[in-house]
């Protein structure tokens, strides 16, 4: 149930279709792939407005999520600083040792190669030796499973990310120093790592949260973007539920078993979900004011590091050319990703007051507008993809709009026909384009798609017609 505070928001937010940034592509539990590229105007700007001024512990205390462990959870969560001591050396991904690696890393020194001014992304943090967990870690690595102590009581790392139009992004991520892969018949455990990283995001509107990103590993599906109305997001208080998954970690609204991949076409990857140990994370949140190409400084010198917190992967297993997988693979990279970058879904709901038309809300960068203007563009298109019950039934609409003058980030309101009535079509995508004339076949040049994400109420619909405003701007390589 929507918890009270945020009622008020739950249909009008999903009308105003704020757009989010979606879960990425995810494997068995591996490397995690950053949100999406940022978006980046002619000159190779970013339109992002990242303001130092405002204090945001508040609003990243009200929305942390009620992290809730399996029953059976033995690789509890920790913080970073926990995990550091344990770290035994530094290699590049050919197994080589990095020179001048400190006698023990702290928060404080793990980024000693961003002081020196050399790039971290090929480099790995290791433990020795290369510890699986079937069917359990021995003796040595006993530190790797924390404790439940510690893993309600962990801090849950909060990078804040202030946008246009009132958008400010929170990135909640948990740290574990292990993660159990998935077991599969005849393989065994597949994707076993020291360190992971896991996370949700949550966005707020002027101070009121908006939609929730359940993010499951570094490819798959995890559930995605969800509007705060959604009845599968369970609350407490203004706090979102997070199921984290057994030995694994990826995060889910419900309990139970939660399909996110299926590798070699036959095997299903599962991360099970249950009602065990609760960790409230708002009386621990590491507050981080998220900079983009790092800068960061004391405590949380350690975000400048930038490469993987996990030795590098097996790659010598029988299997490997099939799965991609070992035993042994991988740790995580650094949490301090692209979290600028363009959306690619967005929320809307059904158009009830026009049931044959679409209106699309959207907003073009400062650099988009310009970049029109200078180079003879004349109308601004709206461009709806219609998903239908068969690809060769998909369909398209177009809707034009004159572009202005204007220089700064400018509002647009385009509308199209609604979907074809036949074989289940529903507004499924949009996608901005620059156009010489009022006309398909004048247009010079399209952004790429956002996915529709569309609510009626609290249930997902998949209507002909919609309402939708887009709060990111629009930028692209034109």
């Amino acid at each position: 149930m929507i918890p009270p505070a945020l009622a008020f928001v739950g249909a009008a937010a999903v009308a105003a279709g704020v757009a989010v940034l979606a879960s990425p592509a995810h494997a068995i539990n591996r490397r995690h792939a950053g949100p999406a590229a940022a978006a980046r105007d002619g000159s190779g700007s970013h339109d992002v407005h990242l303001d130092r001024r405002t204090d945001y512990t508040t609003l990243a205390t009200m929305y942390a999520p009620l992290v809730k462990y399996h029953p059976d959870e033995t690789f509890f969560c920790s913080s970073v600083e926990y995990m550091l001591p344990y770290y035994t050396g530094m290699v590049y991904s050919d197994g080589s040792a990095v020179s001048g690696v400190p006698s023990s890393f702290s928060d404080t020194n793990l980024d000693f190669l961003y002081q020196e001014g050399v790039d971290a992304g090929g480099v790995y943090l290791t433990v020795s030796g290369e510890p699986t967990a079937d069917p359990s870690l021995s003796s040595t690595y006993s530190y790797l499973y924390s404790t439940e102590a510690i893993g309600v009581s962990a801090p849950i790392y909060a990078f804040v990310v202030p946008k246009s139009n009132g958008v400010v992004d929170i990135y909640y991520w948990i740290f574990a120093p292990y993660n159990l892969g998935k077991d599969i018949a005849i393989l065994g455990y597949v994707g076993d790592h020291i360190g992971d990283w896991e996370h949700i995001m949550v966005r707020t509107v002027n101070g009121v949260a908006v939609s929730v990103d359940y993010l499951a590993h570094s490819s798959g599906t995890g559930l995605g973007t969800l509007s705060v109305a959604d009845s599968r997001i369970t609350w407490s208080g203004t706090h979102p539920v997070a199921y984290t998954a057994l030995g694994s970690h990826g995060m889910w609204p419900q309990s139970g078993s939660n399909v996110y991949d299926t590798i070699a076409l036959v095997y299903n990857l599962v991360d099970e979900t249950g009602d065990g140990a609760e960790w409230s994370t708002w009386n621990n949140v590491y507050l981080i004011n998220y900079l983009q190409s790092g800068g960061y400084t004391g405590s949380q010198a350690w975000l400048n590091y930038d490469g993987y917190f996990g030795n590098p992967a097996d790659t010598s297993c029988w299997f490997y050319s099939i799965v991609g997988e070992c035993a042994f693979s991988e740790g995580p990279s650094h949490p301090n990703r692209d979290m600028t970058g363009t959306p690619s879904s967005v929320l809307a709901t059904p158009n009830t007051a026009a049931p044959d038309y679409s209106d699309y809300t959207f907003y073009l960068s400062a650099g988009a507008q310009a970049w029109a203007v200078a180079n003879g563009i004349t109308y601004v298109a709206a461009h709806q993809h219609c998903a239908a019950s068969s690809s060769s039934h998909e369909t398209d609409n177009w809707g034009f709009v004159a572009l202005t003058s204007s220089s700064s980030m400018t509002e647009y309101t385009v509308t199209t026909d609604r979907c074809k009535k036949d074989y289940s079509r529903y507004a499924w995508e949009y996608e901005v384009a620059f156009c010489t004339g009022a006309a398909e076949g004048d247009c010079t040049t399209t952004s790429g798609y956002r996915t529709i994400v569309q609510y009626s109420g609290s249930s997902v619909a998949k209507e002909k017609g919609i309402v939708l405003t887009d709060l990111d701007p629009w930028s692209w390589s034109y």
